[in-house]
């Protein structure tokens, strides 16, 4: 038992110590969660040789490990987002990109780590084609898109973070998407066209902790397979506090 005194302030610090527990194992920390999914969509085209209707299935699954105390290995497969709630469209006049809020679970849970500096947008794994436009413009006379995708299908994506007990952490972070398709009609039948290559995303980063001060280093990186351009960032960020001041001095190059 640990005395209790009511004229000290606050409760929880006059809370006893626990000690002599040892040699505890911790269980085996695995999930996995398989799923199965299907959908049916009505469109009212109206067109001589295209069906209002189309259909889709999807099958993939979640894992969750336990690396150890301190590490844990998330990964997805075949991912599927339709309960995801969907964006609302923005009128964008500006040269830049509009960013939305990221309402997926798996890029929202344990992501902390890499919203370091500012370079982490987890909205662009998954989102619309790179070439989703060039599809409308290479138009032919007599032909028309039956089908475009609006977003890339994601074929896995794993990450990996924690927390040494000298205070690093490491997360590490990897999805791959698949190639994107537009299917164009034709008198002479169905002709594809590329609009999203085959992509790969690399997200590392590391951050040290000391004494309320901190540094960090961010990579991300973007690989495409053929002609479409490949991207490459790096970035540090950290706070610097002194005895004499509790307001950082924080410094975010790139």
């Amino acid at each position: 038992m640990n005395e209790v005194k009511p004229q000290v302030s606050a409760l929880v610090n006059q809370f006893g110590d626990i000690t002599g527990i040892e040699n505890i194992k911790s269980p085996l920390r695995l999930s996995i969660t398989p799923y199965v999914s299907a959908y049916l969509e009505n469109y009212p085209y109206n067109q001589i040789g295209k069906s209002n209707n189309s259909y889709s299935f999807n099958g993939g699954m979640d894992i969750k490990y336990g690396i150890n105390e301190s590490f844990t290995l998330d990964m997805t497969l075949v991912p599927d987002f339709g309960q995801v709630q969907s964006d609302n469209q923005v009128l964008n006049l500006s040269p830049f990109e509009v960013q939305f809020n990221e309402n997926r679970q798996f890029f929202t849970e344990g992501t902390e780590l890499f919203n370091r500096a500012g370079l982490f947008y987890s909205r662009r794994i998954g989102g619309q084609p790179l070439n989703y436009y060039n599809a409308y413009n290479q138009l032919n006379e007599g032909e028309y898109l039956k089908e475009n995708p609006a977003s890339s299908q994601l074929i896995n994506a794993t990450k990996v973070s924690g927390r040494t007990k000298k205070n690093l952490g490491i997360g590490i972070f990897n999805s791959t998407s698949k190639p994107m398709f537009a299917t164009i009609s034709d008198s002479l039948g169905n002709t594809q066209k590329e609009t999203r290559p085959l992509s790969n995303y690399t997200y590392c980063f590391r951050s040290s902790i000391k004494n309320n001060s901190y540094i960090s280093l961010i990579n991300t990186n973007v690989t495409r397979n053929g002609g479409d351009y490949d991207a490459n960032v790096t970035g540090t960020n950290f706070d610097l506090l002194t005895k004499k001041t509790n307001m950082p001095l924080m410094v975010t190059p790139h």
